[in-house]
């Protein structure tokens, strides 16, 4: 089994090789990478937009300052690493033997989106744990997956300041989402970031 995959991955790679970028036009070719860096600051956004409220969060669900800090900051963000990390595993797998790796790219986006704007209905701790958990998901899987659609795009000349582009895309939706979460927090609510965030991505 495990040689077959093997053998159909290098299949694919050779394939994808072989064939040329399916974008003729760089024009085409700068939008659809554009997008995809908005799409990925976006998603990595919503990765600490809890931080700036943990205080406010705490007080909502009638939690004492130990119990913040162990289930807002430890326990949320140890279930989020923990099914982030094998995400980027499986998804960058599948990023090797599925064709349609937009749609994929999608499917990670709308995962990772959607439970970022659910969270702005959460009303239990329990509901707060799972959602946040599943953006985890869809950050971890977003990672090789950009990185694998932007180098079919790219020749090998290059790929290099492109992946600099998608970290710094990265490093760039962490910020903006902290400063969006730490400006609208206090004035309107913990919430709010969260709709703030995740609706743009999933339009």
């Amino acid at each position: 089994m495990a040689e077959g995959y093997v053998g159909d991955a290098a299949t694919v790679r050779q394939e994808r090789s072989s064939a040329q970028i399916e974008i003729p036009h760089r024009k085409n070719r700068t939008l659809a990478t554009v997008l995809y860096l908005l799409t990925t600051s976006f998603l990595f956004a919503d990765q600490n937009l809890l931080s700036p409220s943990l205080s406010l969060v705490a007080d909502e669900f009638g939690f004492d300052d130990l119990e913040r800090d162990q289930k807002l900051g430890g326990d949320i963000s140890v279930a989020f690493y923990m099914i982030g990390v094998p995400a980027a595993m499986i998804v960058g797998c599948l990023a090797d033997v599925v064709e349609r790796r937009s749609f994929l790219f999608l499917v990670t986006v709308m995962i990772g989106e959607g439970s970022c704007c659910l969270t702005y209905f959460a009303r239990t701790y329990g509901q707060l744990f799972w959602l946040r958990a599943l953006t985890g998901c869809s950050v971890g899987g977003a990672v090789p997956l950009i990185y694998s659609v932007l180098s079919d795009l790219y020749g090998p000349v290059d790929r290099g300041w492109v992946s600099g582009t998608i970290s710094m895309s990265c490093g760039f939706g962490i910020a903006i989402g902290q400063g969006v979460s730490g400006f609208l927090s206090p004035r309107w609510g913990w919430r709010l970031p969260f709709l703030v965030v995740s609706i743009p991505a999933m339009i």
